[in-house]
């Protein structure tokens, strides 16, 4: 088979290429925890920075007191001359919520603010005003409008009021930097304020008192010629008593309709029971309608019943005491059933007489309706004059009433308003609240934090786990190779500052990278079981991403298995495989090979560590790189060393940066892309399968360098990464496998 048809027949994987299967991607619990371990720094600082800021503000606050003053108002006696009781029995009491929110409207206002203000002189104490703010007036009245409208506004945002749930108590709370400025001032408020209600109610009284002396004629007037009027008509109508309900026909008749309900009623109750004694199911009537008689006659049948089944189960149908015991079943049961029968009857004789008695009454009840029928024609007028009569009497004698106690009432009408609890000097601030502030900054920030994290994250196109790689590009992940951290050789002088240059499975076998590498050339051999790669081209996007690291330990691997292995530094513009192993710059190598045709002994190197493993550095650095090794020479050199060797691995430029490689992967067996965590973008690593996958090249998966094992959801957390990592200590470190 030659060379072409070779790679050919190799590329039997087939690789599932979505459009966009970022799409598809959910971002789960476990994505997000993801995130925040990633961004925990951002997370972290600007909670600090919040917590630190809130916590100094709060630390250095100065302290603000608050008083507070709670009345009782009973706005049911806010009337002037008890007015509203009239009025309430005709029109309906007004809401009592509408007027407890006026009279928390009054305390707030200006006017109230005004008195306290002036009464205390408030604007020339500096520790209301603040320092240099002092006014030399006192009255607000002398002020410019400027100055009113502060210093009132200064009062109303320390003022505070507002009514207790469900009670008639109102709170008065007054806030201050100065303790007994706050308790003074929160006194104050409530004083004035009843001292206006006071003035304002006594004012109305006066006005009220003059009102009512007028009327008080007229109304006298109409209540005698309503009375005369209602007399007389109930003795042309021969209605008794003082209302159109108080007669005979209308007593009578509310008797008759009580005892036609009470009979209805009893009816049906002796129907029910006539009905299901007609079923005859004795169990039923026993539960429904026991008599002494049928309960002592059930109890003794289940007695009964119960010393035959003993003795059957235990001496048989055919024992005497059996059948005599069913005799007697036998009779008690015929009692029974002559008890029921007599139940039947009785019940069947009350309810026939129930019926009967309903019907008597419901004829007498429907007569005496006739009756009442007759007396309802005169009953509207008899209502509307004896309301006439109610209404003009009601209202003269309320109203002689309220005139004569008007003085009286003129000056105790405010008594509607009274102090429970007066304001106490407050011995703890309110403000700032420490503990509360410190949660708010805390969890604020936390918040803001996270906030913070996941907006940067979604600013974020680089890849950071393999099943994000795997989600987007469609491509499988060979393996993930965790940051590479060099072991401390115990031994060795200078080991902990600088690692010796060679790969890591020559430096640590038992390290987690290590094994990594292992499971990279198995599951590059699983890729074609029935035809195994020879040629492994190492590509990435771009520089930096580690197919260098990646090619020398895989070709170490292959190389501990026992096969021939030959490592090829295809990088003819920056080579630097030969570094990994610690060997000097070569002037020849590839480069020769293909331009000078130079036999490939002459400038391979062997490794004295690892005999199957030959290194075939890039020689000198030509003009036409990419020409090169996209000629014919390259193909006869590959397929020459493909006879001497089982495997060869290129080491080959980045894809982005130039096309070198791209005629590379068309030469190789297989194909394997490098992708560095947190360095790979991924519109670059999508651009780099799209070439690849055009270029007829057998991609047989990716890489993932330098992952971060916290992040991959098979290690699951912390603990986890860290129980791999003593599983892989050497021994010499001191612990067992």
């Amino acid at each position: 088979m030659n060379r072409d048809e070779n790679i050919v027949s190799s590329r039997m994987v087939t690789i599932p290429v979505s459009g966009d299967g970022m799409q598809d991607e959910e971002y789960s619990f476990a994505a997000m925890w993801q995130t925040i371990f990633k961004r925990k720094l951002i997370v972290l600082g600007v909670t600090a920075l919040i917590f630190t800021g809130i916590a100094v503000h709060t630390f250095r606050a100065k302290p603000v007191y608050e008083s507070v003053v709670r009345l009782q108002i009973d706005p049911g006696r806010t009337a002037n001359l008890g007015l509203e009781d009239v009025v309430n029995e005709r029109i309906g009491s007004e809401d009592v919520d509408t007027r407890m929110q006026t009279e928390v409207k009054l305390i707030q206002s200006d006017s109230v603010a005004a008195r306290v203000i002036g009464a205390m002189s408030l604007a020339q104490r500096p520790e209301f005003m603040g320092k240099g703010a002092i006014l030399a007036q006192t009255d607000l009245k002398a002020m410019s409008p400027g100055q009113r409208q502060g210093i009132l506004g200064n009062f109303q945002r320390s003022l505070a009021v507002r009514i207790v749930p469900n009670t008639q108590l109102v709170e008065i709370r007054f806030r201050s930097t100065d303790p007994r400025l706050a308790t003074d001032v929160a006194n104050s408020v409530a004083e004035q304020y009843m001292q206006r209600n006071f003035q304002a109610h006594y004012e109305g009284a006066v006005q009220v008192s003059r009102w009512l002396s007028q009327q008080m004629e007229e109304l006298q007037g109409k209540a005698v010629d309503a009375q005369q009027k209602l007399a007389e008509f109930q003795k042309n109508h021969n209605i008794l008593g003082e209302s159109e309900s108080e007669n005979i026909v209308t007593d009578r008749l509310k008797l008759l309709n009580q005892q036609v309900t009470e009979a209805e009623a009893d009816r049906i109750v002796k129907e029910a029971k006539h009905r299901m004694a007609e079923t005859g199911d004795a169990e039923l009537i026993a539960s429904t309608i026991p008599t002494p008689t049928l309960q002592v006659l059930r109890g003794q049948e289940a007695e009964l019943k119960s010393q035959i089944a003993q003795l059957n189960s235990k001496f048989g149908s055919g024992y005497p005491k059996v059948r005599e015991a069913q005799t007697q079943l036998a009779r008690l049961q015929s009692a029974i059933g002559s008890e029921i029968e007599n139940v039947g009857k009785r019940l069947n004789e009350d309810y026939r007489s129930a019926a009967k008695t309903e019907s008597l009454l419901r004829d007498q009840f429907n007569a005496q309706k006739g009756a009442a029928y007759k007396l309802n024609e005169y009953a509207v007028q008899f209502s509307v004059l004896k309301h006439e009569v109610e209404t003009s009497r009601e209202l003269y004698d309320t109203l002689q009433v309220k005139l004569k106690v008007a003085g009286v009432t003129a000056g105790l009408n405010s008594s509607y308003i009274s102090v429970v609890d007066p304001a106490d000097i407050p011995a703890t601030p309110v403000e700032p609240k420490v503990r509360a502030n410190l949660v708010i900054g805390l969890f604020g920030g936390l918040l803001t934090g996270l906030l913070l994290a996941f907006l940067t994250e979604s600013f974020d196109d680089t890849v950071s786990t393999s099943a994000e790689l795997e989600m987007f590009t469609g491509l499988p992940v060979l393996c993930s190779i965790p940051v590479n951290t060099f072991p401390r050789l115990k031994g060795m002088v200078g080991a902990a500052a600088t690692p010796p240059p060679r790969p890591m499975l020559m430096i640590n076998p038992r390290s987690q990278a290590a094994e990594a590498f292992r499971g990279l050339r198995t599951s590059i051999l699983l890729t074609t079981p029935d035809l195994q790669p020879k040629v492994i081209a190492i590509v990435s996007s771009v520089a930096s991403e580690g197919k260098t690291t990646v090619a020398s330990n895989l070709g170490v691997c292959f190389a501990q298995r026992g096969e021939s292995v030959l490592l090829i530094d295809a990088d003819l513009r920056r080579s630097s495989l030969h570094s990994q192993f610690g060997l000097p710059y070569s002037p020849a190598g590839l480069t020769t090979m293909l331009t000078q045709r130079t036999n490939g002994s002459a400038v391979v190197t062997p490794l004295e560590s690892l005999p199957g493993l030959k290194l075939l550095p890039a020689g000198p650095h030509p003009p036409n790189p990419a020409e090169l090794l996209g000629s014919k020479r390259m193909v006869e050199v590959l397929e020459g060393f493909s006879a001497e060797y089982d495997r060869i691995i290129l080491d080959t430029p980045p894809i982005l940066s130039v096309a070198d490689s791209l005629a590379l992967s068309n030469l190789a067996d297989a194909v394997v892309l490098i992708v560095r965590s947190g360095v790979a973008r991924r519109k670059a690593v999508l651009r780099v399968r799209d070439l690849l996958l055009r270029s007829k090249a057998n991609l047989v998966g990716i890489v993932f360098n330098c992952a971060n094992l916290q992040l991959e959801n098979y290690y699951g957390s912390q603990g986890y990464g860290k129980a791999m990592s003593t599983y892989y200590r050497s021994n010499d470190e001191g612990v067992a496998e």
